[in-house]
């Protein structure tokens, strides 16, 4: 689910796609409140997502110190629990590590992907509470989001409802239907973008794209509308952009492959 910050209104409007890769958890200091043995609080510092953070106690939370003060504008949390045991997760930050203002809050009724979107604040220390029964969160990211410059109203296979699934089917030596083992699930996505300006795409999507061949990415196709269209992906293959025509424009179109939605 995509949560964006009452009031929230950016200069890019919410209709188009944000990316979250951008993270500070990754070169921060992660500890937490609490942790279950085997489930330590850095296993929700990397992006892989057999590896969890379970608190021992609640509510809990989760930091990270950035080092310096850093701008934050996007929050995504994945392989998690928190709809499974009707769990509230807050978003906070703080100057000294000690008072903590509230970003955002949520209530999941799901287990999928979850990207808060908010006004960017800079501050060193950001954390995570949760509350309910003791959850399992698999991935944090904190940084800024791509802020796609086009908006895409076509081209999109949400999410939501592009299942990726491997079955394997049981039938007698009669040909009889036994039923079916469904061995592999997951969703997969994919996303075109038209007329980017040249020097945008450089500056701004090639970056991404760099970064992407080591680390997945949240991905929200259309925040503004569309909250339940949020992923965590990664490519299924590299991307390779266009020009477009004689101006200075570019075309770009990538697939993806993310954790399964149920």
């Amino acid at each position: 689910m995509i949560v964006i910050k009452s009031g929230f209104n950016p200069t890019i409007p919410l209709t188009h796609s944000r990316i979250g890769i951008d993270n500070i958890v990754r070169t921060g200091t992660v500890t937490a409140s609490s942790e279950t043995a085997g489930f330590p609080a850095i296993a929700a510092a990397n992006p892989l997502t057999y590896n969890y953070w379970k608190p021992a106690t609640l509510p809990a939370w989760w930091r990270v110190d950035a080092g310096t003060p850093k701008p934050v504008g996007y929050v995504g949390i994945a392989s998690h629990d928190l709809g499974g045991i009707s769990g509230t997760v807050v978003v906070e930050y703080s100057d000294d590590d000690s008072t903590w203002i509230e970003v955002d809050s949520h209530s999941p009724v799901d287990d999928s992907p979850i990207m808060f979107l908010f006004e960017p604040i800079t501050a060193r220390y950001w954390r995570i509470v949760v509350s309910g029964t003791a959850p399992f969160v698999g991935v944090v990211y904190m940084g800024m989001p791509l802020e796609i410059e086009r908006p895409c109203f076509s081209g999109i296979s949400p999410i939501n409802f592009n299942r990726v699934t491997t079955i394997r089917p049981n039938i007698s030596e009669g040909g009889q239907w036994l039923g079916r083992s469904i061995i592999r699930e997951g969703s997969k996505m994919s996303a075109q973008y038209q007329n980017l300006n040249y020097a945008w795409y450089k500056d701004n999507f090639d970056p991404f794209v760099e970064q992407s061949r080591k680390y997945p990415f949240f991905f929200a196709w259309r925040p503004d509308g569309y909250p339940e269209t949020i992923g965590y992906v990664w490519l299924s293959d590299d991307v390779a952009p266009t020009t477009s025509g004689k101006r200075d424009l570019v075309d770009v179109s990538f697939n993806m492959t993310g954790l399964a939605i149920e």
